[in-house]
C-alpha cells in the first residue's frame, strides 16, 4: 500500500532524467554513474526514481529505449514523406527520406550517436539485443523493395538484412572516428549501397547521383 503512494515523476522530469543518464553512462559508463549526484542535480527525490525504475539498468534501459523510438520514427517519418512504394523510383525515394532522417538525427547529437551505436550495445548481452532490435525495426521499410525489384525472385531472404548491416557497418566506424557530424554527406554512397541488390547497378546509380545533386 505504501508504495501506492510514492509520487510520480512529472514527464518533463523523466525526459531530463532519461537523457542525463545517456550522457552519464557516455561519459562515465555503466559502473561511474551516480544516482544520487543525477537525481541531486536534477532534483529528483529518490521517491519519484523508485516509483519510475527498479533500479539504474532500468532507467538506462529506458532511456535507450527512448533514443531509438524516437529515431526510429524519425526514420519512418522520412519514408513516410516520399511517394508510396509502387515502382522504382517511389521505392527508391522513400529509401532516400529514411536515409536522410537517419543521418541528419546521428548528426545533430554526435553523443547520442556513440551512445546508440557503441557505449550501450558495449554493456554486453543486453544491451546487444537492444542495438539488434533497433536495426531490425528497419527491415519492413526496405522490404517493399522486393515488389519492384526485377530479380526479387533471385534475392536471398536475408538482402534487407544485409543492407541495413552494410551501412550500419559504415556509419559505426565514422561514429566511431569522431565524424558522426559529417554523416550527412554520405547519403549518396549509403543509398547505392542499399538500392543495388534490388535494383541493380545502374538505377541504383542513378539514385546516387540525384541524391549528389
Amino acid at each position: 500500500i505504501g508504495g501506492m503512494n510514492r509520487p510520480e515523476m512529472r514527464p518533463e522530469l523523466r525526459e531530463r532524467l532519461l537523457e542525463a543518464m545517456l550522457r552519464e553512462l557516455d561519459e562515465k559508463g555503466r559502473e561511474g554513474i551516480s544516482v544520487t549526484a543525477v537525481l541531486a542535480g536534477l532534483g529528483v527525490s529518490e521517491e519519484e526514481f523508485a516509483a519510475e525504475f527498479d533500479d539504474l539498468d532500468a532507467c538506462v534501459d529506458a532511456a535507450y529505449e527512448e533514443l531509438t523510438a524516437r529515431i526510429a520514427a524519425a526514420v519512418r517519418d522520412g519514408c513516410a514523406g516520399s511517394p508510396p512504394s509502387g515502382s522504382e523510383r517511389a521505392w527508391a525515394d522513400r529509401v532516400r527520406g529514411g536515409l536522410e532522417a537517419l543521418l541528419a538525427e546521428l548528426a545533430a547529437d554526435p553523443l547520442r550517436a556513440r551512445t546508440l551505436t557503441r557505449t550501450y550495445p558495449a554493456l554486453g548481452p543486453r544491451g546487444q539485443a537492444r542495438y539488434q532490435s533497433f536495426l531490425d525495426s528497419f527491415v519492413p521499410l526496405l522490404a517493399p523493395g522486393r515488389e519492384v525489384s526485377e530479380v526479387s525472385r533471385e534475392l536471398p531472404a536475408i538482402v534487407e538484412s544485409l543492407a541495413i548491416g552494410a551501412v550500419e557497418a559504415i556509419l559505426f566506424e565514422e561514429i566511431a572516428c569522431a565524424r558522426a557530424e559529417q554523416l550527412p554527406a554520405l547519403l549518396p554512397s549509403l543509398l547505392f549501397s542499399v538500392l543495388v541488390p534490388v535494383l541493380g547497378p545502374v538505377a541504383a546509380a542513378t539514385e546516387m547521383e540525384k541524391a549528389q545533386r
